[in-house]
């Protein structure tokens, strides 16, 4: 697809394809940028980028840009294109660092692939670095090469470990209590197998309690853009590169990966949670940190003896009741739960997928009135008595094919004939 420059005219709110839209800092300008131990050319820096996480780093390279014209001489960005969005996919969203980049007069290059491209020529001279943060699109060795010092990424964990595109989610769902940030070279092979140039030092940025998604990435975000310009400020961009992770950490065993997160990471495990943590509790980290979890019901027939259908479910306003017990006064039931993990095989077919359902009755107690408990749920709500003991509070329920609705009426239609 065609290569779209793009500015923002002082007059206009909206990007105009004329002649990109250099700004350029009005103090004399140096041949070379020079460290205690290395000399660096003027970058002229290629940063891809797509999220919050990445604007962070690029707004942090352009302070440094109008402050110090000896260090970065030019940034032009990169950004893959505004993917469908909404109800029926009608509405494009532009991507967060196109709208910075626009905000701030920087050059932007719209690029869903890299394959026939040539990097910029900044007033006739070559890129010689590259940046990429949270971009998610491989940057080729023949653009890597064609840079001068290759290429450069801000990765928000304690790298060897937690290598992938998801290593803030994968961080709160293992219960880690610190996490930090790596800058790396980028590996002209594989994605985050590069030379580590700098990292939090051990035992890394401690992760607080109940944290979320959005604020760890608001924590980790301004320390790793400004670890990334102070990766450039001391040269350690220029090679020979000096990692400063030993290679007998990055070879033990232990290591764990951070694969994208998938629809399967939110089904609520019934059964089999990691060592240590409740199912109730596993449930609540799983929604914190992916804003919905899921499981599997069995919808009762009409007639006794019916053994109806089986729908999925998606809990919502959950909390763990730790050392609750339930008043005599609360109505209860049993609802059938469906266990579905590890998740069928891919292809396989809708009786195979049938069959790997595991049925887990599961004692219900619903809150009528809200004066029930102490604290926490109203009326509306369910407790749930989890296989391994703990209980799992349950604010609303969606059932497929139907729209949100308070727990308790929900779990209602889903008691059996029988009770």
């Amino acid at each position: 697809m065609p290569c779209l420059l793009t500015r923002r005219l002082p007059w206009s709110s909206t990007p105009s394809l004329l002649q990109p839209m250099r700004f350029r800092p009005q103090w004399n300008f140096r041949k070379s940028y020079s460290t205690s131990n290395k000399l660096s050319d003027p970058l002229r820096i290629l940063f891809c980028g797509s999220d919050d996480f990445s604007c962070a780093s690029l707004h942090a390279l352009y302070r440094e840009y109008r402050r110090n014209s000896a260090l970065i001489r030019s940034i032009d960005v990169v950004v893959r294109p505004a993917k469908p969005t909404g109800r029926g996919y009608k509405e494009l969203r532009e991507v967060p660092v196109q709208k910075l980049a626009n905000e701030l007069g920087l050059p932007v290059h719209v690029r869903d692939t890299f394959t026939g491209w040539n990097m910029p020529q900044p007033e006739g001279d070559p890129i010689n670095l590259i940046i990429a943060v949270s971009f998610g699109l491989f940057v080729p060795p023949r653009l890597l090469s064609a840079a001068k010092y290759g290429g450069l990424n801000v990765h928000p964990s304690l790298l060897p470990d937690l290598r992938g595109p998801a290593p803030l989610h994968h961080a709160l769902l293992h219960g880690d209590t610190h996490t930090g940030v790596s800058i790396q070279t980028l590996s002209p092979t594989t994605f985050d197998a590069g030379t580590i140039l700098s990292q939090t030092p051990p035992p890394g940025i401690p992760i607080p309690r109940d944290c979320t998604l959005v604020q760890l990435h608001n924590l980790l975000a301004p320390v790793g853009a400004e670890m990334l310009v102070d990766v450039l400020r001391q040269g350690k961009h220029v090679p020979p590169h000096e990692d400063v992770v030993e290679n007998d950490v990055k070879g033990k065993e232990g290591l764990r990966h951070a694969p994208k997160v998938e629809k399967k990471d939110g089904e609520v495990r019934l059964v089999g949670t990691p060592s240590g943590r409740t199912a109730a509790r596993d449930a609540v980290l799983r929604e914190r940190v992916l804003g919905a979890v899921w499981t599997h019901v069995r919808v009762p027939g009409k007639k006794v003896g019916d053994e109806g259908v089986v729908k999925r479910v998606i809990l919502g306003e959950l909390s763990e009741m730790d050392g609750w017990n339930a008043p005599s006064e609360l109505t209860k039931g049993t609802v059938t739960f469906l266990q579905q993990y590890p998740p069928p095989s891919a292809g396989s077919s809708p009786e195979a997928q049938k069959q790997q359902f595991t049925p887990v009755p599961l004692t219900t107690y619903f809150f009528l009135p809200s004066d029930a408990v102490p604290k926490g749920p109203g009326a509306g709500a369910v407790a749930v008595h989890m296989p391994d003991g703990s209980w799992l509070c349950i604010g609303r329920i969606k059932v497929e094919g139907s729209t949100a609705k308070p727990a308790a009426k929900v779990m209602r239609s889903l008691l059996s004939v029988a009770q």
